[in-house]
């Protein structure tokens, strides 16, 4: 294994307290991200800095392009249809009673445009196992595919979009889960473990796939990004200046800039002092290129 430590480098100015859901915006050329505890949706142009946000009434779990031009946005039990060029919002998709006290998590498209989607529950309730694995349809049809999890994430699809990846950042906190994926019926199969993160190597959040299938995953708590092959061969950790990075998206021109979200929510003091990129949005280059994100088929 292979171990890496870039020159990272700050994009824009905005500290989050639990920066989520990095995607690329083919179409504006920028970063599209949310600051899930700060409640806004953030959208960033890497060459400025230059960072717009939105606010909207709860906990923003993800942002997700859809290919008529507006994003989905997570809130704690539906999902919202926004649109960034007049500000207008409507209620996409409703996900599960608000009594639930459940929001939503981690976010991937399909290669066929399908959303996948976790949600897990709010701080307040505590973390016992009601989240659940959904899959929304492009007409705004809502499946539950798996219950029984805490922290649903490292939702990602390899390039043919045969095998779905996903994790459980709590109850199984240092593995990796695939299965055979039906592209015609939105359908796993039965899940088996893909990987397991190294002792000591903090726990899965947000993940992605690059252009040759390794699988890429952000180590919370472990201040590392893991990229495993496709037989689940970890070959390569990226050291980061943030002990809790939190999703990995490619982009830039040419889908070589690997962009991290982070956390700053819950550090101690002399752990801000120690980080002080804790919560920024961050950029680095290593030479490995990524996929196109995949639009919501709308």
């Amino acid at each position: 294994m292979r171990v890496l430590t870039p020159k990272v480098e700050r994009v824009g100015s905005h500290t989050a307290l639990l920066g989520e859901s990095a995607i690329w915006d083919r179409r504006d050329g920028a970063l599209l991200w949310v600051d899930i505890a700060g409640r806004r949706v953030l959208r960033t142009k890497p060459d400025s800095g230059q960072t717009e946000s939105w606010e909207f009434p709860e906990m923003t779990g993800f942002v997700q392009p859809a290919a008529d031009g507006t994003w989905l946005v997570g809130q704690h039990d539906h999902v919202l249809k926004f649109d960034p060029a007049s500000g207008g919002r409507s209620l996409f998709a409703q996900l599960e009673p608000a009594a639930t006290g459940n929001r939503t998590n981690d976010a991937a498209c399909d290669t066929q445009g399908r959303l996948w989607l976790g949600t897990m529950p709010l701080p307040e309730t505590g973390f016992s196992p009601v989240g659940k694995l959904y899959r929304i349809e492009g007409n705004g049809g809502v499946a539950v595919v798996e219950q029984g999890l805490t922290i649903p994430n490292g939702i990602a699809f390899s390039p043919d979009g045969l095998t779905m990846y996903w994790a459980d950042t709590r109850v199984t906190p240092h593995q990796v889960w695939k299965a055979r994926y039906d592209t015609e019926t939105g359908r796993p199969g039965a899940k088996e473990i893909f990987a397991y993160l190294p002792e000591g190597g903090g726990r899965p959040d947000g993940a992605t796939v690059d252009a040759a299938g390794c699988y890429w995953v952000a180590a919370v708590r472990g201040s590392q990004l893991f990229r495993y092959t496709p037989n689940g061969k970890l070959d390569l950790a990226v050291n980061v200046p943030v002990s809790r990075p939190s999703k990995i998206a490619f982009g830039g021109q040419d889908l070589k800039t690997i962009f991290v979200t982070s956390i700053s929510d819950g550090l101690a003091p002399e752990e801000r002092a120690r980080e002080p990129l804790a919560g920024a949005l961050l950029a680095l280059e290593i030479g490995i290129q990524g996929l196109p994100a995949v639009e919501f088929a709308a």
